[in-house]
């Protein structure tokens, strides 16, 4: 007959590991669902744009999986030395370090991946507008050039926190990054880095990526810093292609801008062509956020929210009705045709310059050498004018590459795993939030999986210390060389074990009160006065009564002085443990 009334009580916690395991995954696969979600969303939905806290659940999935994973690992390290102490203490340390071995494993192969895979692939970055990718898509002759201008060019893999331990001006350069800029890292680090104390410059060539986005998380937190407002102006990158039916290269989806206005980086420039690019919305939004104009397409070219290659107001528009609820005289839509497009915009705030280009890949392999075109002059230039004209020496050209990533996958390159580990430790000792405290969690964090020193192996060598030195003098004590001194004559080791076995013998004779003195009834005492004596030490006990008893019965000889030492110290340590 079964009982549904009782639960098996072994049940309970590995149900409740399962359920921490659970969750744990499922926020993990969450949290890439809703990545992937986020950048597809805009290639399948024209003109439409999620909510911007969409961007931090998959920081929270992440975050929240984080937890759980600890929570895991301190639910089995529990579990586990609840179930060794029901075994023996022997097993019990071999079972606890078990778990730090596997951690231990774990990190070092998280920590000597990115060491040996660029064995395989070199450890470049080879996506998308990628420095180090030499294929047409990548924009290593751009690099190439800047270099032969006399420029130090330098990467980031991590963090963008990584550039403040440069000890010069920095040119930071946005080409084409399509990973999501985190506010709680990304912003401290612009307030630092537009600092009016430091010179730096900004160069961000937007292709339907994360930079619009970037944009406005630096225009809030210009609100936030009276020394930063007004140095970086917000922008709207309109959500679709522009198309140029006035001037283009094979198709109107390649515009070709021949409009520049008088500015530097315009010298010498008179064609520049796009591919698939963005707009940034014009008319008075310019002038109201602060732009200077500096490129834009005819007045036939408009932004495709819809794919439909033609323009249509109740298509192609920028929906303002957030904006016009709080700034008055703003419409609730803008057109983004009917007008020139802009294309490029620059913004000089005295200590530091941004210039905007609503398309990458004007400067990528294929098109910034293509022929009877200025993109590569036009991009030299505006790094030119982005330093200032100042002498080569005193800038440093940082292109970020952390945040470019392959367009439908993870990336898993050498570079790609280095920054994931690196950024997070960068991002929390470079944060002023988090620095203060950073160094304080790493070590009470990572305290108890360090390596400690042996303390068995320390015990062990002690004690060895001290049987030897007991040994020593029991080697030189006067019992000892009176009397071993005939015995050793004689060899009768037999016989004077014996006479020192009466010691033990008078004290087992009064615990067991009358009874025979045996290996067995001797075994029963220890057990009776001690019920959890482990059976190491009942063997070692029932070992030596054994060998004693024989000797005493004339039915085993002690050979050589070696051997009578040894039961000697045998016998000093039952009669301490009886």
């Amino acid at each position: 007959m079964s009982n549904g009334g009782k639960t098996n009580g072994k049940n309970v916690p590995f149900s409740k590991g399962l359920i921490i395991g659970f969750f744990m995954v499922f926020l993990i696969i969450y949290g890439v669902f809703i990545s992937s979600f986020i950048e597809d969303y805009p290639t399948y939905n024209m003109g439409e744009f999620l909510p911007i806290f969409m961007n931090y659940i998959p920081l929270v999935c992440y975050i929240g999986a984080f937890f759980l994973g600890f929570a895991l690992l301190i639910f089995i390290r529990n579990t586990t030395v609840q179930k060794s102490r029901e075994i023996q203490s022997r097993k019990k340390s071999k079972t606890g370090s078990a778990y730090r071995e596997a951690l231990f494993l774990v990190i070092f192969l998280f920590t000597f991946i990115p060491l040996f895979g660029p064995i395989f692939d070199q450890g470049k970055n080879d996506q998308n507008f990628s420095i180090y990718n030499e294929d047409w898509n990548g924009a290593s002759d751009f690099k190439n050039a800047i270099e032969g201008e006399g420029y130090n060019v330098m990467t980031i893999q991590s963090s963008l926190s990584a550039t403040e331990r440069l000890d010069k001006s920095i040119l930071l350069v946005l080409l084409g990054p399509n990973l999501f800029y985190n506010p709680i890292f990304e912003v401290p680090y612009f307030m630092d880095f537009f600092d009016n104390t430091t010179r730096n410059s900004l160069f961000i060539c937007h292709d339907h990526g994360s930079t619009s986005t970037l944009l406005w998380e630096i225009f809030i937190a210009s609100a936030l810093d009276p020394h930063f407002q007004g140095t970086v102006p917000v922008t709207i990158f309109a959500n679709g292609i522009l198309r140029d039916n006035g001037s283009y290269y094979v198709a109107p989806d390649f515009p070709v801008i021949q409009s520049f206005s008088a500015h530097p980086t315009t010298v010498g420039i008179s064609d520049v062509i796009l591919s698939e690019a963005s707009a940034v919305v014009g008319g008075p939004f310019l002038s109201y956020f602060g732009w200077d104009l500096v490129g834009s397409s005819t007045e036939y070219g408009y932004v495709d929210k819809n794919d439909d290659h033609m323009y249509s107001f109740d298509d192609d528009f920028v929906d303002l009705s957030l904006m016009s609820g709080v700034l008055p005289g703003f419409p609730d839509k803008w057109p983004l045709g009917g007008y020139s497009q802009g294309v490029f915009m620059a913004k000089d705030a005295i200590t530091s310059r941004v210039f905007v280009s609503a398309d990458a890949s004007l400067f990528n392999n294929e098109l910034i050498s293509e022929s009877g075109y200025d993109n590569l002059q036009f991009g030299l230039n505006i790094v030119n004018w982005l330093t200032y004209g100042e002498p080569k020496d005193d800038w440093i050209i940082v292109f970020d590459e952390a945040h470019i990533r392959p367009e439908l996958t993870r990336d898993m390159t050498s570079a790609g795993i280095f920054g994931f580990i690196t950024q997070y430790i960068i991002h929390l000792s470079t944060n002023p939030i988090t620095a203060w405290i950073y160094p304080l969690l790493a070590i009470y964090s990572l305290k108890k999986y360090l390596p400690k020193k042996d303390k068995k192996s320390e015990k062990k060598k002690a004690d060895e210390q001290d049987k030897k030195e007991e040994r020593e003098k029991f080697r030189t004590s006067s019992f000892f060389a009176e009397k071993i001194g005939w015995y050793r004559e004689k060899g009768r080791y037999g016989k004077a074990l014996t006479l020192l076995y009466r010691r033990l013998e008078r004290k087992l004779n009064a615990l067991m009160r009358g009874q025979k003195i045996t290996t067995q009834n001797v075994i029963d005492l220890v057990i009776s006065k001690e019920p959890k004596t482990t059976k190491i030490k009942i063997r070692r006990i029932a070992k030596f009564m054994d060998t004693i008893i024989a000797i005493k019965d004339g039915k085993s000889k002690v050979k050589n002085e070696q051997e009578f030492e040894n039961l000697y110290f045998e016998m000093e340590w039952v009669v301490n443990n009886v």
